[in-house]
């Protein structure tokens, strides 16, 4: 585990990444995006799990906190869509660059996966996969994302009308599965203790 800042002076990011820890028949990286808010506290814990779990499989990984948020530089006021999209980006540049390789799958969670969403669809080029983990859904009449452009699963941990509402996102490139699991940014399953380990397996059996 290494962590380090990425970014400008006027913009440091604070990253830790994960180095992949197997060999594979070329080189591969990932990007784990964060929620924001209460969630980011709640699901900090799996997203760790998560990484280290894609490092052990042959992905240099990545997780990094916005601009405004946790360790990085700047004020809550000053986290935004359009920065935490240029942050992604930044993300995997710097991924790009250790692990050696053209193209980063993405991997976000809530807000993250809204944001992970928008940057895949303005750079599909650079986007290898992408997983959007329980995105962020306007009720029962559809999600705020773009159709994503690459080889993507929607993956949601709870059947709500609104989850359902997400089959019709499917197509020969996206895949949408229902693993009921306890919801890693729901803080009545991080007081417990318990890991969305069925979440965390089927992402990584998927990304391989």
């Amino acid at each position: 585990m290494n962590p380090f800042f990425l970014g400008t002076a006027e913009r440091r990011i604070f990253a830790i990444h994960e180095p992949a820890a197997a060999s594979s028949a070329r080189p591969r990286a990932a990007v784990l995006c964060y929620p924001l808010g209460s969630e980011y506290v709640c699901a900090h814990r799996s997203l760790r799990h998560l990484a280290a779990r894609l490092a052990k499989g042959g992905f240099h990984t990545l997780r990094f906190d916005y601009f405004g948020t946790g360790d990085s530089g700047g004020d809550e006021g000053e986290a935004d869509a359009a920065g935490m999209e240029a942050d992604v980006e930044a993300a995997m540049e710097s991924v790009r660059d250790i692990a050696g390789t053209a193209r980063v799958a993405l991997v976000g969670l809530r807000a993250g996966a809204n944001v992970a969403a928008r940057v895949a669809a303005r750079s599909p080029g650079q986007v290898e996969a992408l997983v959007l983990w329980d995105p962020i859904m306007s009720g029962g009449e559809g999600v705020p994302l773009p159709a994503p452009p690459t080889r993507s699963l929607v993956l949601v941990t709870q059947r709500t009308e609104a989850a359902v509402a997400l089959r019709s996102m499917e197509g020969s490139s996206v895949a949408v599965e229902i693993v009921e699991a306890p919801c890693p940014w729901v803080e009545t399953a991080t007081i417990t203790g318990v890991l969305p380990v069925r979440s965390m397996q089927r992402i990584e059996e998927w990304l391989r």
